[in-house]
């Protein structure tokens, strides 16, 4: 009776000891603390599932390339107060265009048109079996669109926009992202991660990312301007990495370069699933880098 006693005891003391001590990370222990997402180095690529060859071959479309601006906290010894918190918008701005309200941040209001923000706020990190990180929280789309009248005339004094129409929907998401790995010897990470959405689920989300215009993303920009410009003068000179979405397959066309005659829809977005894979470089709070530019 002692002997099963006392053997019951130890295993009650290691099960309090095991609940006690915090579970090992997958991830390097460098990378807990928090970070903010280096906007010029990170974007976020929306694609959808479609046809093409007149629906008989069926292939993923790259709808759009967006930035990337926001914050990530990694707490390895507290899980739940972990975060992923960032911001997804066209590369039209240098910064969102707006906040998650809809209200227009006008210096960087490229056009008076429609825009749109595509938001994810998470609390808490669960470590997969594989040594990923999973993340469950809010999605959040907001949408801004305008009627435009144009009106050609003798007064015709361009396009007249009218009020804005503001969109806010919210959605549960679970993003998995690969475990941070440095990136050389300057204190910074980068990750990558992605999750899926069923249309039944979230129809507006793949109709307001099919109307958008997504412009390539230029990474690591620089740009110059040159000294004792003259009447040559032509802008500045700008060099960086383009991140664009390739292009769909080449519809048929006639060997005479007239208008093909045939059906219009070689390629079509089914779009039953859209895809939002995020590619971020972290860097330490305090860098100078752009976090939380949404909101």
């Amino acid at each position: 009776m002692f002997k099963y006693t006392a053997i019951s005891a130890a295993v009650v003391v290691l099960s309090i000891l095991a609940l006690a001590i915090p579970g090992k990370t997958f991830y390097p222990a460098s990378a807990a603390g928090s970070w903010m997402v280096d906007t010029g180095h990170s974007d976020a690529q929306f694609s959808a599932d479609g046809t093409t060859d007149f629906g008989k071959t069926k292939m993923t479309f790259t709808i759009g390339i967006a930035r990337v601006a926001g914050a990530v906290k990694l707490d390895g010894s507290e899980p739940a107060n972990s975060a992923f918190d960032f911001t997804m918008y066209s590369a039209a701005s240098k910064a969102p265009p707006m906040n998650e309200e809809g209200k227009i941040k006008t210096q960087w209001l490229v056009t008076h048109a429609n825009h749109t923000l595509v938001c994810f706020h998470s609390k808490g990190v669960r470590e997969t079996a594989d040594g990923r990180l999973q993340t469950t929280g809010n999605l959040v789309l907001t949408r801004v669109d305008r009627n435009v009248e144009m009106t050609p005339n003798e007064a015709y004094a361009g396009p007249v926009y009218g009020p804005p129409m503001i969109h806010r929907l919210i959605r549960q998401a679970t993003f998995v992202f690969d475990s941070p790995t440095a990136r050389g010897g300057g204190g910074e990470f980068q990750t990558s991660g992605s999750t899926n959405v069923i249309r039944e689920d979230f129809p507006q989300l793949l109709k307001a990312v099919t109307a958008t215009y997504w412009p390539p993303v230029v990474q690591d920009e620089n740009c110059r301007f040159p000294a004792g410009a003259g009447e040559a003068y032509s802008g500045s000179q700008c060099t960086g990495t383009l991140v664009e979405s390739p292009a769909p397959p080449e519809a048929p066309h006639a060997e005479n370069a007239e208008d093909y005659p045939g059906p219009s829809n070689f390629n079509s977005i089914v779009g039953e699933h859209l895809t939002i894979a995020v590619h971020m470089r972290l860097t330490p709070t305090g860098s100078g880098a752009q976090a939380k530019a949404g909101n």
